[in-house]
């Protein structure tokens, strides 16, 4: 499980890196941009992220589903961990400020 998990949130990353960058203009503070980075990672990002996986991995889900993984228990997973980091890491950046 750990692979796709990995898989998935490097593919989150660079959409989520993409996304920010293009909109880095949009926001006056650091503080702000990185909060839009943290909503973007966590809430659209993994969609994102499993939509590449479908795409250039696909044919992975047959060996996590011969190990007792479903495609949704992967997913909602995935989405829980990243959810949960990014919670935890703008609750850090706001507490800070």
């Amino acid at each position: 499980m750990w692979t796709y998990y990995r898989d998935v949130t490097l593919y989150n990353l660079a959409i989520t890196i993409l996304t920010s960058f293009a909109s880095a203009g949009m926001y006056d503070t650091f503080i702000g941009w990185t909060i839009n980075a943290l909503i973007v990672f966590g809430v659209f990002g993994t969609g994102l992220g499993v939509l590449g996986f479908n795409y250039f991995q696909k044919n992975q889900y047959y060996m996590y589903h011969n190990l007792g993984f479903t495609k949704s228990y992967l997913i909602m997973r995935t989405w829980l961990v990243n959810s949960i980091l990014s919670i935890v890491f703008g609750t850090i950046i706001i507490l800070l400020v």
